[in-house]
């Protein structure tokens, strides 16, 4: 309720953001409307101080499955481009291994669809699915093999493909431990080394997650990352 479009500019403007994007969800047809009043708002913002984008983040329809989206959905809804990823397990029991190449099969599969420009928060989990079913926590990115890091990077860097590096769902999800934090940014080193380029997230549901994009910002300080290793949209902000 908090995600008003006049009060995400103000509050972005208030973090010191100069451009930023508006991506909500896309998880099945029915979802469709709820974009357009997003399209309206961003339209009716008159001098908002900073570039505005219009996007839409997709959700896989299932194991395997394709994105809800096409090229007809990308230009009668106004979508200036699109971020996607995988946001569930997939699996009917606890097999780690299996929930990893899982999630590595699908990152490759997002790298490798053209109309999706950002691979969003790789290696995030709903806690929803591992307390329902009272497995263990995935709570360690060593889990992730250095081959899949590597074949990633070489993928997105072929495709294209920029990867999120995400403030709310990785950076500052309560749920991971320190531990995971530290090695998410060995795992984005990795992908930094690989010459792989990066979108910049807050993945605020709520006002007051904006300014966790700060921790976003910090990564690519870090890293040492010129500026054309961000990823930005390849078009004009619909405002500015």
């Amino acid at each position: 309720e908090t995600m008003e479009i006049p009060a995400i500019v103000q509050e972005c403007k208030k973090v010191g953001v100069k451009s930023i994007a508006i991506t909500d969800h896309l998880n099945r047809l029915e979802f469709l409307p709820k974009h357009r009043p997003i399209l309206s708002d961003i339209q009716a913002l008159s001098d908002p101080g900073l570039e505005v984008y219009f996007g839409v983040e997709l959700n896989f329809t299932g194991c395997d499955e394709g994105f809800v989206f096409n090229e007809e959905i990308k230009a009668e809804y106004g979508f200036q481009f699109a971020i996607g990823g995988i946001h569930s397990p997939y699996v009917q029991e606890y097999d780690l291994k299996k929930i990893i190449d899982v999630q590595h099969r699908h990152h490759l599969k997002t790298c490798e669809d053209r109309l999706v420009d950002v691979l969003v928060h790789p290696y995030w989990f709903s806690t929803r699915s591992f307390e329902v079913n009272q497995w263990p926590w995935f709570s360690s990115m060593r889990a992730v093999p250095r081959s899949y890091v590597r074949e990633l990077a070489q993928v997105a860097r072929e495709t294209g493909t920029a990867i999120e590096i995400n403030a709310s769902a990785n950076l500052e999800f309560l749920r991971f431990p320190e531990s995971y934090v530290k090695e998410y940014l060995e795992y984005l080193g990795l992908l930094a080394e690989e010459g792989v380029t990066f979108s910049l997230a807050s993945d605020a549901h709520d006002i007051g997650s904006l300014q966790r994009i700060r921790s976003a910002w910090k990564v690519i300080e870090d890293l040492r990352l010129p500026p054309e290793r961000v990823w930005r949209p390849r078009v004009q902000p619909l405002k500015k």
